[in-house]
């Protein structure tokens, strides 16, 4: 069922760039200390090339060890490996080698100190990732910046005061908290000759917890409809296995903005609209955890040139973090 909500016009604007960096100069973003880059794609046809760079010139301080965390998309079974970057170095990897044994799923880089250890603020990371084979796409990562009350080279692990508690904390102290909601600015009727997915990633909770998220979907002329979706860890999913109001065919059917792409329809016309992403609930057997903090990439994979964009995003979320694995969250 598809639930038709009146809702006032808004005004959408688009651009290739980052997530919850602040903006510098117009489509720039800032190096981090956590880069998550949102997929890899070991499945047979396909590789995924990963590349971190270390921008810290320093000759005496500007090296960093850096923990790749490949996280795979059942049961977010961790891989990991460390290796170290010295000052102004770059490290890419083909993923099926880097980590052969998982299929699918996210990754993401930590800085760490090279002399203890512990994951800390080094805020000189910028890397990007290229999909290659049968679906081709580059793709950035979203880069988390450490918390801004942190020195240059201070450990991020706070709880049990300083002894941390192994979890990387998107809540604004560690490092950057996650987006409160996704604003995808556009996606493109879907039907046998466009097929757009999304790739989901759940941030709250954990390896345990299934993710509820709630949608807003819009077509060219400001009517929304609402759907729900439910998934575990990450999920690269077609747009029309989560609704069907993302079809050509039922944008069709809806009013038409008179300025939009063909909007005098018939068989070349092409429909558009616009998304809002929202977690409800995440929950384990043992728990349940309101509005949990989620991230989102939408994927043109059947374009001539395929793209994938990250998202815009609304508010702050303070409850994400990577990763626990025990059916409470903590």
């Amino acid at each position: 069922m598809l639930n038709r909500i009146p809702i006032l016009p808004c005004l959408l604007t688009t651009a290739l760039s980052g997530l919850l960096s602040p903006v510098l100069l117009a489509g720039t973003k800032e190096a981090g200390s956590l880069l998550l880059f949102p997929v890899f794609d070991n499945t047979r046809g396909q590789q995924t090339l990963i590349t971190v760079t270390n921008s810290n010139p320093d000759p005496t301080a500007g090296s960093v060890r850096l923990e790749y965390i490949y996280i795979n998309r059942a049961g977010c079974q961790e891989f990991n490996r460390s290796r170290t970057l010295t000052p102004n170095d770059t490290l890419s990897v083909i993923t099926k080698v880097d980590n052969p044994n998982m299929v699918q799923g996210y990754v993401y880089v930590v800085a760490r100190s090279t002399s203890t250890g512990k994951a800390i603020k080094f805020d000189h990371l910028i890397g990007t990732g290229v999909n290659l084979g049968l679906s081709n796409f580059e793709f950035d990562p979203f880069v988390f910046r450490a918390g801004a009350a942190l020195a240059e080279g201070a450990p991020t692990d706070l709880e049990n005061g300083g002894v941390g508690d192994g979890l990387r904390d998107l809540d604004g102290l560690e490092y950057e908290a996650a987006p409160a909601e996704l604003l995808i600015p556009r996606f493109l009727g879907q039907d046998s000759t466009l097929e757009s997915e999304l790739i989901l990633i759940n941030l709250t909770g954990g390896a345990q917890f299934d993710a509820l998220i709630d949608l807003l979907i819009y077509n060219d002329n400001e009517e929304v409809f609402s759907g729900q979706y439910s998934f575990r860890c990450w999920k690269r999913v077609r747009l029309l296995d989560i609704s069907a109001a993302f079809s050509s065919s039922f944008l069709l059917s809806t009013n038409q903005a008179p300025n939009e792409i063909n909007a005098g329809g018939g068989p070349a016309a092409i429909e558009t609209g616009w998304l809002r992403i929202n977690g409800n609930i995440a929950n384990s057997t043992q728990t349940v955890l309101p509005d949990p903090a989620i991230l989102a990439v939408r994927i043109d994979d059947a374009l001539d040139t395929p793209l994938a964009a990250l998202p815009f995003s609304k508010g702050l979320q303070v409850n994400g973090s990577l990763l626990s694995h025990s059916l409470t969250g903590q």
